[in-house]
């Protein structure tokens, strides 16, 4: 008899929430509901520096479940898709900075746990540059038998559904001064009758940006502004990201202006383009 067993893995990044302990017979608790924050985690530190954090885990479940905490490495595309990559690996990796207690633990239903993120920047003219990775909270599952009913020779394919959390990590150190992210293009386009402005940024610093950006419509026929939606974001040195902004639909006809704002936390600025187009 052969036989796979196969672990379905779900992804969940960017999740916070507010955590209270609960007793494991409230009827409130669900068959789903295990949740970490924070979602990111910024450091500001100098080379030779060591700062530690907490990530707080809580099973609002009415089962136990058991975690794995790793780190790995990652890079992104202009869409700000993660591609994760092996420890170390990086340039930019900050795997091998940074470590975690516990690395495996068991919460009870109702529990929250408390993971103790310690980044310890090397002491060195080399570290003195922004860097950022990953950390892996992962729900770690038994194999379980598989029952053929006497098949020898059937295959039989088990699948284990598991769920994992991402916790962004970043590390500006306190001489990363130049955050200036610039427009690299901005556009209007009218595809297939679906209007969309395209927003390309480019962080030309070498620090990582926190950014905001929205889009500002004005009919200059009617005088009438409205705002699209504002998208928060996080760019890294040396990156492009691209965003598009989808017109409102039955948007009147006749002339606007558009004005694309950017705010990457400079205190003295923010950056704009602006742009015209007919809707007809």
């Amino acid at each position: 008899m052969k036989h796979i067993n196969i672990i379905l893995t779900y992804l969940l990044l960017n999740v916070s929430v507010v955590f209270a302990q609960k007793n494991p017979n409230d009827s409130t608790l669900r068959d789903v509901g295990v949740a970490v924050t924070p979602s990111h985690i910024n450091f500001n530190l100098k080379p030779g520096e060591t700062r530690t954090v907490e990530v707080k885990v809580t099973n609002e479940t009415r089962s136990s479940k058991t975690f794995n905490v790793r780190f790995s490495d990652y890079d992104a595309d202009n869409a700000g898709k993660s591609e994760f990559l092996a420890p170390g690996t990086s340039k930019f990796g900050i795997s091998n900075w940074i470590s975690a207690a516990p690395t495996f633990f068991e919460l009870k239903p109702g529990e929250v746990k408390k993971i103790a993120v310690t980044l310890t920047v090397p002491d060195t003219d080399s570290t003195n540059h922004a860097a950022w990775g990953l950390l892996w909270i992962e729900e770690k599952k038994e194999r379980e038998a598989i029952d053929n009913a006497g098949n020898d020779k059937a295959i039989s394919l088990g699948v284990i559904p598991t769920f994992a959390f991402g916790v962004y990590i970043y590390q500006n150190p306190p001489s990363v001064k130049n955050n200036k992210v610039e427009f690299q293009n901005f556009t209007f386009q009218n595809l297939n009758n679906q209007p969309k402005i395209d927003m390309v940024l480019r962080n030309a610093g070498d620090g990582i940006a926190s950014c905001i950006a929205y889009v500002e419509l004005t009919n200059l026929s009617t005088g009438k502004q409205q705002k699209l939606s504002v998208k928060r974001f996080t760019i890294l040195p040396g990156y492009i990201r691209n965003y598009m902004f989808a017109l409102p639909e039955k948007l009147e006809k006749g002339k606007y202006s558009a004005v694309g704002i950017l705010d990457y936390g400079n205190k003295e600025a923010v950056e704009a383009a602006e742009l015209s187009f007919t809707i007809e």
